[in-house]
């Protein structure tokens, strides 16, 4: 098996002591961050596209999660989750519109004072676009990566503040608490 993110190895014991509980990972892939969570004790539900949530059903690790949903149910679902985990699935929404019903789906499914964990590629000034359209990080209206102050825009008009971060040499993963 994959393993999981580094991010969310590194934070397990943070959130553990924080008192997480019960987890979101929002667009879960393959389950590696799922399946990773579960093992360390958390009750994990794994989201993502119906076709891949088919997929994971027959996956073997899915029998240790809480849950297995389809994206298109979170904004009914309200799970009052402790964490929501969002790891690389942010870069690959294609349009502002879906980008900020995924974040709204976060809010949805977040207790107050929860916590969002969010992974993704990291900005670099020495990366060249080579679109007429604009620069790098926004061609074709997609955020290709982010810095942190890229993220705090997007988060604190959600009520969301950055609690830590950190780089990696292609990665900016970051912590936020809701409320």
């Amino acid at each position: 098996m994959t393993r999981a993110a580094t991010s969310v190895m590194r934070y397990a014991r943070f959130f553990t002591l924080a008192g997480v509980r019960k987890v979101l990972d929002y667009g879960a892939g393959l389950l590696r961050n799922s399946i990773y969570l579960a093992e360390q004790g958390f009750q994990v539900y794994a989201a993502d596209l119906p076709e891949q949530i088919k997929a994971l059903s027959l996956h073997p690790g899915s029998s240790r999660l809480a849950g297995l949903l389809s994206v298109r149910d979170l904004p009914q679902t309200e799970l009052g989750v402790d964490l929501v985990l969002s790891t690389y699935v942010f870069n690959i929404i294609a349009t502002r519109e879906k980008r900020g019903q995924y974040l709204e789906n976060v809010v949805l499914n977040l207790k107050p004072g929860g916590f969002f964990l969010i992974e993704v590629n990291r900005s670099s000034d020495e990366t060249p676009c080579t679109s007429v359209l604009r620069h790098y990080p926004g061609c074709d209206g997609q955020r290709k990566s982010y810095c942190s102050d890229d993220l705090d825009r997007l988060l604190v008009p959600l009520n969301f503040r950055r609690i830590c971060h950190y780089y990696s040499s292609h990665a900016l993963a970051a912590v936020y608490r809701h409320g």
